[in-house]
C-alpha cells in the first residue's frame, strides 16, 4: 500500500506513456502501407481460390454443394478482411492525413475499397458500418448496397488524395508498382481506382456509371496491372508466389481443376489446344496412368449424367487433375499430378520435359522454372477489354463493337501471357514449344467465328473465363453476371446428378456467426449479393446451377 500511494504521488496517469505505442508521431507510414499492400495480396489469393472453387477453375472437393463447405472454411477470409485489411487501412488514415502524406492516403482508401467491394462479391450484406468500431463488439450487417455505394464514393476521396500534389512526400517503396515514380506513380493507382469503379458498375448493370468510366483513365496497358510481384527468396518469410511454395518445394499439394484444364484443351475444334496451356500448366509426367492406385478417380465409372465429351479425371498427355465435386480419397501422385506452371505462380514451362528426357515423370523442385517469381493478377490491362466488350454487348456501352473489345482482349491476353513465360518458352527444347504470331492469329480467327456462330455474350464470357487464371473472384463474378461458361460449353458437370443449388454467395464464418448475435447462418446458397438479386427478379435460379 505505501509502495502504491509513493507512485501515485509521483506519477499521474497523464505521464504514462507506452514507449512501444503505436502514435501518429512515431508510427513509420511507408512500413503501415507496405503492410496494406501485404495484407491486400494475401485477402487477394484467399478470396480468389475460395470463388475460384465455384468457377471450377480451382478443385472443389465434396459431393454436393451443401458438403463442399463449412462455416469454418471462411475464417481465413474473414480474418484476413476485418483484422488485416480493413482495419490497418482505416488506422493509417489519420496518420497519414496528419502528417500531409496525400499519395499513402490515396492508396490507402483505394485498397479499403477494393476490400469492401469484394466482401459484398463473396458475402453479401456483411458488418461495416460498426465493424471496425472497437466499441462495437457485435456488429450488425450492413446493407450491400450501401457498404458498395460508400466504397465507389471512397474512390472518389481515393483519387482526389493521389492527385492531390500539396503531398509531403511519395511512399519511399511501392509493393505494387516498384519501378514507377512521379506522375507515372500517380497515374497508374488513379487508374486502379477508376477500373474498380468500372468493375463494380459492370456488376451493378449500371450503364451511366460504365459510360462515364469510359471517359476517365483506366487499366488499359500492361504498364499499368495491378499486380502483387514475388521473388526468389526463400528466407524467413518466404517470398515465392504461394502456389509455388506449395507445389515446387517439397511434392506437389494442390489439385487442379479437370473441368478448368478441360476447357483450355477442348473449347476449340479448329485451333486446338489454348496457346496458354503450357505456361498455366506444368505436367510432371507425360503419359496418363493406368493404376487406380495412382489416381482413383480413374477406377470409378464416368457418371451417366455426363455427355460423352465432357471431362473426366485424366484428360489425356498426362493432364491429371482432381474433378469437380468429387470426395474420393487423396491417391499417391504427388510427384505425377499437373501443377501450376510459369504463368503466374513463376513455375516451370511445360516443354513435354518428360518425353524429352525419355523417362515417365519429372517431379517439381524449388530450382525450377522462376522459381517462384510470379505474381498475383489482381486487375490485368485485358480484364478492362473483357469488361468493356461485355458493356458494349449488354448495355451498348462504349464508342467500340463489343466485337473489337474482344479481339483486344484477347490478343492482349495472349501476348502478356507469352512475354511473361518468355525467357522459359524460348530456351525450353529450342523454343518449339513457344507460342507464334500465328497461333495468336488462328485463336483469334476461331473466337472471332465463334463469336459470329456461338454467341456474343457467351463467346466474350467464355474467353474472359479463359484468360482469368487462377483469378477466381473475377470469374465468380463474370460467371453470375453472364451465365457463361455452363454446362453446354463443355464445363465438367459435378459427379453427382443433384448436387444441390450452386453458391450465389458464400456463408457467413464460423467465427462471425459464434461471436457475433446479430449474424446467423444464410438460409439459402441462392442468396446473392444485391447486385446478383438484382438481375434474377423473376427469374429461375435453379435454371443456372452450372
Amino acid at each position: 500500500m505505501i509502495f502504491a500511494v509513493q507512485c501515485d504521488e509521483l506519477v499521474t496517469t497523464d505521464q504514462l506513456e507506452d514507449p512501444t505505442g503505436v502514435t501518429p508521431e512515431n508510427v513509420d507510414p511507408d512500413f503501415m502501407l507496405n503492410s496494406i499492400q501485404n495484407n491486400t495480396q494475401q485477402f487477394y489469393n484467399s478470396t480468389s481460390n475460395m470463388a475460384g472453387e465455384m468457377a471450377r477453375m480451382h478443385h472443389m472437393f465434396g459431393r454436393t454443394y451443401q458438403d463442399a463447405y463449412t462455416p469454418e472454411n471462411f475464417n481465413t477470409v474473414y480474418q484476413s478482411a476485418y483484422a488485416d485489411l480493413l482495419i490497418d487501412t482505416q488506422n493509417i488514415q489519420p496518420v497519414a492525413e496528419e502528417q500531409e502524406l496525400y499519395f499513402h492516403l490515396g492508396i490507402a482508401k483505394v485498397l479499403q475499397a477494393y476490400g469492401m467491394i469484394t466482401l459484398v462479391d463473396m458475402f453479401g450484406p456483411v458488418p461495416w458500418d460498426e465493424a471496425l468500431d472497437e466499441d462495437a463488439f457485435e456488429p450488425d450487417l450492413s446493407d450491400d448496397e450501401g457498404i458498395y455505394q460508400e466504397a465507389l464514393d471512397l474512390l472518389d476521396e481515393a483519387i482526389d488524395d493521389l492527385q492531390n500534389e500539396d503531398r509531403a512526400a511519395f511512399p519511399e517503396f511501392d509493393l505494387m508498382y516498384p519501378e514507377l515514380s512521379g506522375g507515372a506513380l500517380v497515374d497508374a493507382w488513379v487508374r486502379v481506382a477508376n477500373t474498380i469503379k468500372f468493375k463494380s458498375y459492370l456488376n451493378m448493370g449500371d450503364e451511366q456509371g460504365m459510360e462515364d468510366m469510359l471517359d476517365e483513365p483506366l487499366i488499359t496497358d500492361p504498364d499499368h496491372d495491378f499486380t502483387f510481384e514475388f521473388s526468389t527468396s526463400d528466407t524467413d518469410p518466404d517470398a515465392r508466389h504461394p502456389s509455388f511454395s506449395a507445389n515446387y518445394v517439397g511434392a506437389t499439394s494442390t489439385f487442379l481443376s479437370v473441368a478448368y484444364m478441360g476447357m483450355l484443351l477442348n473449347d476449340k475444334d479448329d485451333f486446338g489446344v489454348d496457346p496458354r496451356m503450357r505456361y498455366y500448366f506444368y505436367r510432371q509426367t507425360n503419359v496418363d496412368s493406368d493404376d487406380p492406385n495412382e489416381l482413383t478417380c480413374d477406377n470409378e465409372a464416368v457418371p451417366g449424367h455426363f455427355d460423352s465429351d465432357d471431362p473426366w479425371c485424366q484428360l489425356g498427355d498426362g493432364y491429371w487433375g482432381w474433378n469437380h465435386l468429387i470426395d474420393s480419397g487423396i491417391p499417391p501422385e504427388a510427384d505425377l499430378r499437373t501443377t501450376y506452371g510459369v504463368y503466374p505462380a513463376g513455375g516451370e514451362f511445360d516443354a513435354d520435359q518428360p518425353t524429352l528426357q525419355e523417362t515417365r515423370a519429372i517431379p517439381t523442385s524449388d530450382d525450377m522454372g522462376l522459381q517462384g517469381a510470379g505474381f498475383h493478377p489482381m486487375l490485368m490491362s485485358f480484364y478492362t477489354y473483357f469488361m468493356k466488350a461485355e458493356a458494349a454487348e449488354v448495355y451498348g456501352v462504349g464508342n467500340q463493337s463489343a466485337q473489337d473489345y474482344l479481339a483486344e482482349a484477347v490478343e492482349l491476353s495472349l501476348n502478356t501471357v507469352r512475354e511473361f513465360g518468355a525467357p522459359l518458352a524460348s530456351e525450353a527444347a529450342g523454343g518449339a514449344f513457344e507460342m507464334t504470331d500465328d497461333d495468336i492469329d488462328a485463336y483469334l480467327d476461331e473466337v472471332m467465328d465463334n463469336y459470329s456462330e456461338e454467341g456474343a455474350l457467351r463467346t466474350i464470357a467464355k474467353e474472359y473465363y479463359l484468360a482469368l487464371w487462377p483469378n477466381g473472384v473475377e470469374a465468380y463474378n463474370s460467371m453470375r453476371r453472364t451465365h457463361y461458361p455452363n454446362q453446354e460449353d463443355n464445363l465438367q458437370p459435378t459427379q453427382t446428378s443433384d448436387p444441390g443449388d450452386w453458391y450465389r454467395s458464400f456463408p457467413y464464418s464460423a467465427n462471425l456467426i459464434d461471436r457475433n448475435q446479430n449474424v446467423g447462418p444464410k438460409d439459402s446458397r441462392l442468396e446473392g449479393p444485391f447486385w446478383d438479386e438484382n438481375r434474377w427478379q423473376g427469374a429461375d435460379r435453379e435454371a443456372f446451377n452450372f
